[in-house]
């Protein structure tokens, strides 16, 4: 039982705005401490009204919010309110007498020494109940409950779960709530599953679809280190950086890794870079999509964030990726958004100068103009790289890298013989490595269209037709690399 919600229950805060997409799980958590207090539970909904908890809800009386309140202040008796909808109806419009009757009435139950809990998903607080609530947000699940959940239905099903599996499957859920997890096992079982190492798999697949229907969190196909050519420094630095999450590291108290920033030219693979942490250090690469947290509900963007951070730190270890984060908080000083961006800003650094979970932040950007000074301070990144135009060992590695590729989806066994990779590499002095991946696929068209087989003669005319990002914003590129020095790791 989550212990900080039980503490505030058994203490009898008068009002207790408890934060959860979980209903039915605080609902059951809830009476279960009242039951131990020896308080009654009464709970209310919008649709049923009040019913006594917990059981399943008979329609009573006082399907209005402000009869609700009423009848809570003339009650004498000590009790536990689970009122399921008020979050939800303070947010509308015209809210004024519902926080004021609300505020009477916390004021009317702490003389009783009643509490009235609320539950709802809306982690921001009205203004004016700031002083009187005590916010509290529910956790999902940890793995002991899901392997709970999971032993109960297999029981329920007659089907026997080792040890090792049910620990394994139970950690694949994590993240989720409880009542995924249930949706989950029936699936696992409607496929002919029996609960074994052989259902971690599909698992783990139910759960990436659940968590990318959340529209602001997806899971990536990381990819392997060696698919990055050059950035030995960078990928040095990474190698002594995955030791943080040995147990060696823990035995000694050194604290988890942060993350890292990378700035640099676009297109020169740092996209890439955040797949390949990933899978070099083989853990979960989330991606989160800033634009899909905004809502236009007051407190509704902030509330998705601390939705996706805390589904990050369940499913952790992991790798969050946040890709051109300049972007996700531009305009913040205009004002023009009430503040929303100002404030998910400020909820974002927060939460990267406290957090203690091992959730890997990796976060790139193309233009350093567009990130706020705060941003950079150590304490939220053990570093901040940049990423520069491949030099000549760089952009050889590069061709190989995406030669070979292109020779073993083409079935070319003999392309890398027939193309002249030190000419290449001088043609394509400046170019970036997305650059270079582009000149093999348009020169691998231009083969296909004279009915030749790739050779060096197509990729220099492909690289010859389109001039690189070098030279068409040559001067931004400067600016970049002046901001640059002295400010950052060079990732070469």
């Amino acid at each position: 039982m989550p212990a900080e919600l039980e503490l505030l229950l058994r203490a009898r805060y008068p009002l207790v705005w408890l934060v959860t997409p979980e209903e039915q799980r605080a609902v059951d958590i809830a009476c279960r401490v009242a039951r131990s207090l020896g308080d009654p539970v009464v709970a209310w909904s919008s649709t049923w009204g009040l019913h006594d908890a917990p059981g399943p809800p008979v329609a009573g009386k006082g399907r209005d919010p402000l009869d609700l309140l009423e009848h809570i202040r003339k009650e004498t008796k000590r009790s536990l309110w689970i009122l399921k909808d008020l979050p939800a109806l303070l947010y509308r419009g015209d809210n004024a007498a519902l926080v004021r009757a609300l505020r009477d009435t916390a004021v009317q139950a702490k003389e009783q020494g009643s509490t009235i809990l609320c539950i709802g998903n809306m982690a921001a607080v009205p203004s004016e109940l700031e002083g009187e609530a005590a916010v509290h947000r529910l956790r999902l699940p940890d793995q002991r409950e899901h392997q709970t959940q999971l032993l109960a239905v297999a029981r329920q099903l007659g089907v026997h779960v080792a040890d090792a599996p049910a620990r394994e499957l139970s950690q694949a859920c994590l993240g989720l709530t409880l009542e995924q997890g249930e949706n989950i096992w029936a699936r696992v079982r409607a496929a002919g599953g029996q609960f074994t190492l052989e259902d971690v798999e599909q698992v783990l697949a139910e759960k990436r679809r659940i968590v990318r229907s959340t529209g602001f969190l997806e899971f990536v196909n990381p990819v392997d280190i060696d698919e990055v050519g050059g950035l030995q420094g960078l990928k040095h630095w990474l190698q002594r950086r995955s030791l943080g999450f040995s147990e060696d590291a823990r035995r000694i108290g050194l604290p988890w890794p942060r993350g890292m920033l990378m700035v640099g030219v676009q297109g020169c693979g740092k996209s890439l870079v955040s797949k390949a942490i990933a899978g070099s250090w083989r853990q979960p690469l989330l991606r989160m999509d800033v634009g899909a947290l905004m809502e236009g509900l007051v407190g509704a963007s902030e509330q998705n964030l601390r939705r996706a951070l805390d589904l990050a730190e369940r499913v952790a270890p992991c790798v969050l990726w946040v890709d051109e984060i300049e972007k996700a908080f531009s305009g913040m000083s205009a004002g023009t958004d009430g503040g929303t961006i100002m404030r998910m800003f400020g909820t974002m650094l927060t939460w990267m100068q406290e957090k203690d979970s091992p959730v890997f932040v990796v976060a790139t950007a193309n233009d350093v103009e567009g990130l706020p000074p705060e941003f950079l301070r150590k304490g939220r990144f053990d570093e901040v790289f940049f990423v520069d135009l491949p030099d000549e060992l760089q952009r050889r590695a590069i061709w190989k890298v995406h030669l070979a590729e292109r020779a073993r989806r083409a079935g070319d066994d003999g392309l890398l013989d027939r193309v002249a990779i030190d000419g290449l590499v001088g043609l394509s002095a400046g170019y970036s490595g997305a650059e270079i991946a582009a000149a093999v696929v348009e020169g691998a068209f231009e083969a296909l269209a004279e009915g030749e087989r790739l050779d060096g003669t197509h990729l220099a005319r492909a690289l010859s037709s389109s001039p690189p990002l070098s030279r068409t914003r040559a001067e931004s590129i400067d600016k970049l690399r002046e901001w640059a020095r002295g400010r950052t790791r060079s990732a070469s």
